[in-house]
Formats: structure tokens, C-alpha cells, sequence
């Protein structure tokens, strides 16, 4: 008898500890003494704006017809945060128009690499590999990215890379030298 009664008074101890430990722990936001306090790092704020992208009139490509306009203005709400709005509209003109009117002039094998402004210029770089096309894909690839940042009220110009570095042509066939102006 005695050793269930002993047995009986050691599980309703056990059982005593374990709910006062439970009820005796530190609230959440409370670290422990010699606790580091974890700071949760913000996540970049997305902002948003609508901007004006330019893409390639489908006709004008078909026909040739100098009458009609080369590109045609699409607005868009273009998401940016973790990379700049420069940066972000030329993205949008990689993923195409939304208009089935219309088309990019740039390759779907063309990697960007960013887009930097500094002092009004904007540096589009390209990687070399994945840059091809004829010289009507060049001028209308040069044309876009030169209309879209140019209407943004940071760019005055726009200078093309490849691969980090200035480089004659973009294609091939189209001098990228020196920067361009709208």
C-alpha cells in the first residue's frame, strides 16, 4: 500500500511541475536574459507606378507603311522595390505587350543584366550571348527602351552595354556608341 501511495505522490508531482512550468514561460515578444533580441528584417516596399511602354505597331512591322506609327504607347502599372523603376520598365518591355496589335522588338534570347542611371543617363546592360536579330529587331529594340525611360522624369538618355561595356553595335548593324536622346 505504501508504494502506491509513494507511486501516486510522485505522478502528482511530476504532473504539478509540468503545469507550472507551462504557465511560467515568457511571453512571446520577451527574450530571456543573456538573449539576443531577434530583429525581423523589413521586406523592400513594393511601390508601383503606371508608366508609358512602347512597343512595335504589328502593322507598321508587316507592311512597312511609313504613314503608320512605328510604336504605340501601352500604359502599365509597373511594380518595383527591389530593383530600380529604370530597371523595371525595361523588364516589362522584355515580357511583351498586352495589346495583340502589338509586339517587342527585343529577342526573346536577350538577358538583361540592370539598368543604372546616373546623372540622367540610363545604362541598359545587355549580355552579348542571346543578342540577335536583323537590323529592323535592332532599331525597333534600340527604340522602345529609348521611348519607355525617356518618359520617365529621371532620364534624359539612354547609353547601351554589353556585357558591362560599350560595344559598337547592339545587333550588328546599328551604331550604340554614344548615348541616345528621345
Amino acid at each position: 500500500m505504501r508504494k502506491i501511495l509513494a507511486l501516486l505522490l510522485i505522478l502528482v508531482m511530476i504532473f504539478g511541475l509540468a503545469a507550472c512550468r507551462s504557465t511560467a514561460q515568457t511571453p512571446e515578444n520577451e527574450s530571456l536574459p543573456g538573449q539576443k533580441e531577434q530583429i525581423a528584417d523589413p521586406s523592400p516596399q513594393m511601390e508601383e507606378k503606371e508608366v508609358t511602354l512602347y512597343f512595335v505597331n504589328n502593322e507598321y512591322a508587316q507592311t512597312g507603311n511609313e504613314d503608320l506609327e512605328k510604336l504605340i504607347p501601352e500604359k502599365r502599372i509597373v511594380q518595383y522595390g527591389t530593383l530600380s523603376l529604370e530597371e523595371a520598365v525595361v523588364r516589362e518591355l522584355l515580357k511583351g505587350a498586352e495589346s495583340e496589335e502589338l509586339s517587342t522588338g527585343i529577342p526573346t534570347t536577350a538577358k538583361l543584366l540592370g539598368v543604372e542611371v546616373t546623372d540622367s543617363t540610363a545604362y541598359v546592360n545587355f549580355a552579348s550571348e542571346g543578342m540577335n536579330g536583323g537590323s529592323f529587331q535592332e532599331i525597333m529594340t534600340i527604340e522602345q527602351i529609348i521611348q519607355s525611360l525617356t518618359d520617365l522624369e529621371t532620364v534624359d538618355s539612354v547609353q547601351f552595354l554589353l556585357d558591362g561595356k560599350k560595344a559598337e553595335t547592339l545587333m550588328g548593324h546599328m551604331s550604340i556608341a554614344d548615348p541616345f536622346t528621345k
